[in-house]
């Protein structure tokens, strides 16, 4: 196994007997240490995004060669609420060029998200109070802010880290192999997000699966690490200025799809690769933004016909579909 998985493992294994420290908390004091580790992931840091695949789960498949890539990345609190949370993630390299990547949020005992149905679809479930009681939901969204994937569970605390771990959740192929990988279209992944002093990872327990009418079976195991360091030597200003100059411009995208979202129950991509030609669309009118002077209104129109050109979308009381995997 590799070098990087036992540095993991022994990571892990030095704080095993660890205390459980919310154990016993009250509701509120337990909320606080919940935000508190959320809240940590904001910063400047140096990441690495490691995958390996480990063993086939199909006759005849062969593993792929791991993919191991470095960058920084600054992380910024875009909103703060005392049960929801959002983190907006930038990308940033040595030139000082930055490009607005994904974003995750952070939302307490929600009951309703949106999940990928597979096809480049996605539809809004909804949840009784129990199963997401003390739970956190954590919605990645896409650099265009249009929703990835969901998975709920708790944040547990010890007294050397904290740990967040997902229901095993439906996610489209990773950027990664999108434009490589056609033999699998889909991923089911277990979720960590595992932070201590100094910095925090994402831990994907992933299996890459066929699905589809007449074939559903999984290819393979993968273990995910993409590892925050806190870095102090690069500068990381021009993420700040970045997000300054385009504020008012993605906060107005994230509102229209407050709204798209709220109004329909399934949206997808109307082709192939409207993914790719939507977010071109919305980073070139942010890089417009400061030359054309937009009203808010005609921001907003000009945002919400942007969007709506790539989406099918389903509104709330028409029957939707129980599976789009295969269509």
């Amino acid at each position: 196994m590799q070098k990087w998985f036992f540095l993991l493992v022994t990571l892990l294994g030095i704080v095993a007997f660890s205390v459980v420290i919310a154990f016993g908390l009250s509701t509120e004091e337990r909320l606080a240490t919940d935000r508190k580790a959320i809240l940590s992931m904001a910063g400047n840091w140096k990441v690495s995004y490691r995958f390996n695949e480990l063993y086939p789960l199909h006759p005849g498949y062969t593993l792929h060669p791991p993919y191991d890539i470095k960058g920084y990345e600054k992380v910024i609190v875009i909103e703060e609420k005392p049960k929801h949370i959002s983190l907006q993630h930038l990308l940033v390299d040595s030139s000082h060029r930055v490009i607005k990547h994904w974003r995750q949020d952070w939302d307490y005992e929600r009951e309703a998200f949106w999940v990928y149905t597979g096809s480049n679809s996605w539809k809004t479930v909804n949840l009784n109070p129990q199963e997401v009681k003390d739970c956190w939901t954590q919605t990645v969204w896409s650099v265009d802010d249009s929703p990835r994937y969901a998975g709920y569970g708790h944040w547990n605390h010890t007294e050397s880290y904290s740990e967040w771990i997902s229901n095993k959740l439906v996610r489209p192929l990773p950027r990664r192999e999108l434009s490589r990988r056609s033999d699998y279209n889909v991923m089911e992944s277990v979720m960590h997000q595992i932070v201590f002093q100094g910095g925090w990872l994402i831990q994907e327990d992933n299996e890459k699966w066929i699905k589809g009418p007449s074939n559903n079976y999984a290819l393979v195991k993968e273990l995910g690490i993409i590892s925050y360091r806190s870095e102090n030597k690069l500068d990381f200003s021009a993420a700040l200025s970045y997000m300054k100059k385009t504020e008012k411009f993605w906060s107005s995208v994230r509102t229209v799809w407050e709204q798209i979202l709220g109004k329909y129950q399934e949206i997808k991509y109307k082709g192939k690769g409207e993914g790719k030609k939507l977010a071109e669309e919305l980073f070139a009118e942010a890089e417009k933004l400061g030359s054309t002077h937009k009203t808010d209104e005609q921001l907003h129109d000009l945002i919400t016909k942007i969007i709506e050109s790539h989406f099918i979308l389903v509104p709330k009381g028409k029957e939707q579909n129980a599976s789009s995997f295969g269509q």
